[in-house]
């Protein structure tokens, strides 16, 4: 027998016996850099690249501190699969990170892992005027609203939360505040958390007013939260308001309505989408921000059940409801209007002035806002349809009562000009799913974020738009 026969058999062999896993060793996992290396303490959404060879689209992957299994603050939020040879990794790294060297380690759903050591490494957290962030990330579906202020001093637009994109773990959990707006000294601020403060969200009920801001419930993950926040403006603190069997919260659901009610010193909840039920929810909460308290309350005519509706107090009218997305989720969009008055609900009837062609915009997700000036309210933005038509239309709506029923007159607005504002990129475009605040010092509406199709990414452009 030839030599080359023989060592013919013998590799056959041995592949019969389990003793030369060419597969394997062709699929080898190998990690060997990461790009950037390094971040700072308190870093949020970071992309960091990872190289190396045999990845796939099961990559699950960890950050350790060196030579452990300690993740030492690191958390990867998400996975993406570039090619074979690398993958983007986004992570948050918390503000008491470890300050020391990482391993990154790759495993597949097949079982093969490989790591690469010290290709990371965590920094001291930045301190001076570096260390605060100054402009917001990009987002949408997060919850902005004014306070209420009347003077240049006190008027505020606060923003909370939302997500980053459509992949679950891209929520947001940071506070900000918008300041001289319409002005050139208009101004983004963070709002550090601090060491107590709520976790990452989107779809939250979202009302400031009399010195608070209410956070409730959201949505973070693939979950539902069951939560109420309070942030009070003069000490710029949260607190968390207690939630039990004996202690009454409204139960878990995303996308309710919020609005406050300087009237009677409270903000108004209603409906939302329940914990993984398609149908929705009709019933009213009231909450006390001084005392932290909920009282669920029925009066009126109860409105349909809802989701991503809008709601804004009308001075002697009432806390006004409009639209959202009706029974079954998400399928129906909505155009009925309903108001409550402190101790029940009331329904709206809406007619288009000056055009008898046009019926009431059916919308959701949208924004409304009391513009004193022009005694209306500001109805914009948001979607259309179920498939997220965008609508690109702002309408001005008066309310009149003669006969002991509330009536809306609808105008379509026009000659509205936008742009972009706030230190943001040179983009005065209002996006699909932009939301939008209104400043009732300098008068103008101001919008941010927004969301491409099906909600692969966003957009963080601040628009003022008069």
């Amino acid at each position: 027998m030839s030599i080359w026969k023989r060592i013919s058999l013998a590799c056959l062999a041995a592949l019969a016996m389990g003793l030369v896993p060419v597969g394997a060793a062709l699929a080898q996992v190998k990690v060997t850099a990461a790009t950037p290396p390094s971040a700072v303490q308190g870093t949020l959404s970071l992309d960091v690249v990872v190289s190396g060879a045999g990845f796939d689209n099961t990559a699950m992957v960890q950050y350790f501190v060196t030579d452990t299994t300690n993740p030492g603050g690191i958390t990867v939020k998400k996975v993406v699969l570039r090619n074979s040879k690398e993958l983007v990794t986004t992570i948050d790294v918390a503000d008491g990170a470890d300050l020391a060297s990482f391993d990154i380690q790759v495993t597949l759903s097949s079982g093969r892992k490989g790591k690469g050591t010290t290709l990371f490494s965590v920094k001291p957290k930045l301190t001076g005027p570096s260390a605060t962030p100054t402009y917001p990330p990009a987002r949408f579906y997060h919850g902005f609203t004014g306070n209420g202020g009347t003077t240049a001093v006190t008027s505020r637009l606060y923003m909370f939360g939302g997500d980053a994109s459509a992949y679950a773990g891209d929520e947001l959990a940071d506070l900000w505040s918008y300041a001289n707006a319409g002005s050139s000294g208009a101004t983004w601020t963070f709002i550090p958390g601090g060491t107590s403060a709520p976790s990452a969200r989107h779809l939250m009920g979202w009302s400031c007013g009399g010195g608070q801001c209410v956070m409730v419930n959201g949505w973070r993950g693939s979950s539902w939260v069951k939560e109420t926040w309070v942030f009070n403006e003069s000490t710029q603190a949260w607190s968390q308001a207690s939630c039990s069997r004996r202690v009454l919260c409204p139960s878990y659901r995303a996308g309710p309505t919020m609005a406050y009610d300087p009237l009677h010193g409270v903000h108004v909840l209603f409906g939302g989408q329940g914990d993984g039920d398609p149908m929705l929810l009709a019933a009213t909460f009231l909450f006390t921000a001084v005392t932290k308290t909920w009282t669920q309350v029925n009066g009126g005519v109860l409105p349909p059940a809802r989701v991503d509706a809008a709601a804004a107090f009308a001075p002697g009218v009432g806390v006004i409801m409009f639209g959202g997305w009706g029974n079954p989720c998400c399928v129906t969009t909505l155009n009925d209007m309903h108001v409550w008055n402190g101790t029940a609900w009331a329904p709206v009837a809406s007619t288009v002035v000056n055009d008898s062609q046009r019926s009431v915009p059916m919308l959701a997700n949208h924004s409304m806002a009391w513009d004193a000036t022009r005694n209306a309210m500001i109805v914009t933005g948001g979607f259309t349809t179920s498939w997220h038509t965008p609508n690109s239309e702002t309408w001005y709506v008066t309310f009149s009562n003669s006969t002991g029923a509330w009536r809306a007159a609808w105008t379509l607005a026009s000659g509205i000009g936008c742009q972009s504002a706030g230190s943001s990129a040179p983009d005065p475009v209002v996006h699909p799913g932009a939301m939008m605040a209104y400043d009732p010092v300098a008068g103008v509406q101001v919008f941010f974020g927004g969301e491409t199709p099906n909600g692969a990414s966003a957009y963080g452009n601040t628009v003022v738009c008069r």
